[in-house]
């Protein structure tokens, strides 16, 4: 997970794999790192806009993951035809999450194919994130 010049960093099939398979509480950690290490967070980006998936509740949630390819990786079944998008990392900080807040969305962090992310509100993972940034400082 080097730094790479230009763009985002090559993620390799078998770490793809590897990352997918951990629990998803260590994955929240590293969406954490990642998201504050690149500057920049990836959603699932529709003609309609960003894809919403609902909660066990029937709530809405916005799925969140650090790198486009685990985002494409999810991109099937009810989210066919849907594309990775990229948030910049002081957007989702100041925009997108207090917008999600607002209007009572939760965010699902990481989830992997099989669905399962880690549900937060958006002003715990905004905390979180803020707390990784002063870490890196």
């Amino acid at each position: 997970m080097s730094h790479s010049d230009g763009g985002t960093w090559e993620l390799t099939d078998q770490e793809r794999r590897q990352i997918l398979a951990m629990p998803a509480r260590e994955r929240y950690g590293l969406f954490l790192q990642i998201t504050v290490d690149w500057e920049e967070a990836w959603g699932l980006h529709s003609s309609d806009g960003w894809v919403l998936s609902s909660g066990a509740d029937g709530r809405d949630v916005l799925p969140l993951w650090p790198h486009a390819g685990f985002a494409e990786a999810c991109a099937h079944g009810s989210w066919e035809g849907t594309s990775p998008a990229a948030v910049p990392l002081d957007e989702l900080l100041d925009d997108l999450l207090p917008l999600l807040e607002e209007d009572g969305i939760r965010v699902a962090v990481f989830p992997s194919p099989k669905g399962d992310g880690v549900l937060v509100p958006p002003d715990e993972l905004r905390r979180d994130l803020k707390a990784e940034l002063e870490l890196g400082e």
